[in-house]
């Protein structure tokens, strides 16, 4: 009988812990979303390229763009405009029992400004996929954003 006991409370002791390393890497892999949003606003296309997985992906109107140099071809003009911003902040992280894969999922929020000086806003929610890569750091390998509807123009002042 003293058996049973001592690994039922072994048994707890590691679904214990476990519970705790994937709470910790629910939060470390949220605040690396931030990190990313962050590195995006004070770098652009270089900020969002870099936490991207080599063979990451981003879901666009109309198709899929893969790989780093690709990415970074389709997002340096939409950075180098210094009318537009991009930022965003995860509602959820969540990772796999293994702890190799997990998720963020969030709020977005662009603006841009046209030549007749009025702002073009946009919001929507994203969903970004992230693997655990050899240095145990997080990279994105599939980005998704959805509007919330058309974008909002307002006028200059």
């Amino acid at each position: 009988m003293r058996h049973w006991i001592a690994a039922a409370a072994a048994a707890s002791v590691v679904a214990c812990n476990v519970g705790v390393r994937l709470d910790r890497d629910r939060e470390e892999l949220a605040a690396t979303d931030r990190a990313f949003s962050d590195a995006t606003a004070e770098r652009g296309a270089e900020g969002w390229v870099e936490y991207f997985a080599d063979g990451g992906s981003m879901v666009i109107e109309g198709g899929v763009v893969t790989g780093r140099d690709s990415i970074r071809a389709l997002m340096t003009p939409v950075f180098g405009d210094t009318a537009f911003s991009l930022t965003w902040e995860p509602v959820e992280a969540d990772v796999s029992a293994a702890r190799d894969l997990g998720y963020t999922r969030g709020r977005y929020l662009s603006r841009r400004r046209l030549a007749d000086g009025r702002t073009v806003t946009a919001r929507g929610t994203y969903v970004t996929i992230w693997k655990r890569q050899g240095d145990r750091s997080w990279k994105a390998v599939l980005d998704i954003g959805t509007p919330d509807g058309p974008p909002d123009t307002a006028q200059a002042n």
